[in-house]
């Protein structure tokens, strides 16, 4: 059986290594298109859900590349939270007693510019908060009216509730706790400019090291 993580933050493929540099959980589309490309013809790949969320465009391309397909399983583990909680709809899903699903509205942060601007966004993130609902949509059969209201309310629900409202298939029996303290995108803009200062420290350092060898080299050193 092939198993994939979606654990830590739900990220684009262009960040994926400043996370790897700074040794965070995380996962990327591109995380979920190798772990499918590379399983075994006919085996079943398990998704292992563990996430508080993390970008909307990445948590729609995840979604994308595993709804449908009927050599995908999800298994919730622990939390399945904003991004991660449209993941979780993409196919058929089994849902550990002690995990949670949470849905909320889409937010954005770093916007800026007047009243023009900021009732934009706010079309903008209507937009997307439909967008996402079609995920939930078709996984529980309710309508675009009755997710909208769900996330707009920010709900929390229990495996049973899960189960009960549709948004997993069945619990996992014998199941083991997983625990995942991660809520919200961790990478901030001040943070990724230190990892990228710093490995381009570390890339200079490198080249001048590998001058002198050279140099020496010229010399019979």
């Amino acid at each position: 059986m092939a198993v994939i993580d979606v654990r830590g933050d739900i990220i684009p493929n262009d960040t994926k290594w400043i996370y790897d540099w700074l040794e965070w959980d995380s996962t990327c589309p591109n995380d979920i298109k190798n772990a499918l490309e590379t399983k075994e013809a006919g085996e079943t790949l398990t998704v292992l859900i563990n996430s508080g969320g993390g970008s909307v465009m990445a948590g729609q391309e995840i979604y994308s590349l595993l709804y449908g397909r009927n050599d995908v399983e999800i298994q919730i583990q622990s939390m399945a939270g904003s991004a991660a909680g449209v993941i979780a709809m993409s196919n058929r899903s089994k849902i550990s007693p002690v995990a949670m699903i949470m849905v909320h509205n889409v937010s954005m942060s770093g916007a800026s510019g007047d009243y023009h601007a900021m009732e934009k966004n706010a079309e903008v993130l209507r937009q997307m908060n439909a967008a996402l609902a079609a995920a939930f949509m078709a996984k529980t059969g309710k309508t675009q009216e009755e997710i909208l209201e769900i996330m707009d309310r920010e709900t929390w629900m229990t495996a049973n509730q899960a189960v009960e409202m549709g948004f997993a298939d069945e619990m996992i029996s014998d199941a083991v706790e997983y625990t995942n303290d991660l809520w919200g995108m961790r990478l901030t803009d001040e943070i990724r400019e230190k990892v990228i200062r710093e490995k381009n420290e570390k890339e200079h350092t490198e080249a001048r090291k590998q001058e002198i060898l050279d140099g020496l080299d010229m010399y019979g050193v």
